[in-house]
This record gives C-alpha cells, sequence and structure tokens, in this order.
C-alpha cells in the first residue's frame, strides 16, 4: 500500500519523521512529498502525484501538510495531524526569511515569505470527506487553542493526548497513528 506523507511548514522530507513511519509501519511504502509555502505549487504537486500512481491508498498531512492534504483532489483515506486551518492568519507572523528545519533535496536552506504567498491561500477551500481522520494536541503551543475550530469542521476529529505537542513525534506515530491507517 502506497501512502504519501505531506511535511509541515519549513519542513523536509529528511525529517526524522518518515524514519519512524518506515520503522513502525514498514508493510507502507512510504511516498514523502517535498512541499513548500506557495499553496499554488504544493496542492499542485500533490495532485499531480495522484495523477500519476493510482495505487496510493492514503494521505498523511501534518500542519501545513495537513491543510494541503485538505485541499488535494483524493478522495481515499486521509489523515491530518494539528493541521493548519486558517493559514492565511496562521503564517502572518512568518513573513519574512525563514530557514528550513531540515535538508531540502534543491540544497535551499531557507526561503521568503510574502503577504502575496499568504494571500494566495485565500483561493484554496480545504475539505473534510467521510474518509479524513484529524488527529490533534491537546494544547497545540504553535496554534493555540484550536480544539472548537477541529470539532467544528471535521465529522472525525479526536484530541490525542498521544501528541505531546504540535509536531508529530515517534511516541505518536508508535502508539496513535495506526487507527489512522486502518
Amino acid at each position: 500500500m502506497k501512502i504519501v506523507y505531506i511535511h509541515g511548514f519549513a519542513g523536509s522530507i529528511h525529517s526524522e519523521t518518515i524514519s519512524f513511519f518506515r520503522k513502525y509501519y514498514p508493510q507502507y511504502e512510504w511516498c514523502p512529498l517535498e512541499v513548500d509555502h506557495r499553496v499554488d505549487y504544493s496542492v499542485q504537486k500533490i495532485n499531480d502525484f495522484l495523477a500519476a500512481n493510482s495505487d496510493v491508498q492514503a494521505l498523511v498531512g501534518s500542519s501545513l501538510g495537513g491543510f494541503y492534504v485538505l485541499c488535494a483532489n483524493f478522495e481515499g483515506r486521509k489523515l491530518v495531524i494539528n493541521p493548519v486551518l486558517n493559514p492565511m492568519s496562521s503564517l502572518k507572523k512568518f513573513i519574512g526569511v525563514n530557514k528550513y528545519k531540515g535538508r531540502r533535496d534543491n540544497g535551499d536552506t531557507e526561503f521568503k515569505l510574502t503577504q502575496a504567498d499568504i494571500f494566495k491561500f485565500k483561493q484554496f477551500k480545504p475539505k473534510d470527506t467521510p474518509n479524513t481522520i484529524c488527529h490533534y494536541t491537546p494544547n497545540d503551543p504553535v496554534l493555540g487553542d484550536v480544539k472548537r475550530d477541529y470539532k467544528k469542521f471535521f465529522a472525525n476529529a479526536e484530541e490525542t493526548p498521544h501528541l505531546r505537542s504540535h509536531f508529530t513525534d515517534e511516541h505518536y506515530i508508535k502508539h496513535k497513528m495506526r487507527e489512522g491507517l486502518s
């Protein structure tokens, strides 16, 4: 089974997250896609991959990657982890030059987020589907108290104490993520 993973803001496909996925769920073929802060580019990259790979069984996205997953043209299983639901608001504090949190395939170490980049998010609407599951941390230090938004937006949203922070970690991947994949 092929599963696509979409990392969060300033993330990398070379993070330890993908190593943990492969360690605990070796039965899946993990396909991490490197996206960036440009919503149009990132969602198109996901849709192009899906069009070229009809055997994708699930999409997994965390934080901004969760937003991208919710905007992708895919009716299969979607697991979003602490997804950004209002990027126009959440990303304002990052306008300017930002450093990537890991190695990028193109060698870039930083990028510039502009107001124009943020404005493009207005053109994209995240969609909940019957096959979407949202796991979120009880106290998200990055996104703040978004429980009401998650419960309002998703038919299947679960507060997950296994998530100890905004970022996906080994504890969550090992103990809780399986439910979102099956």
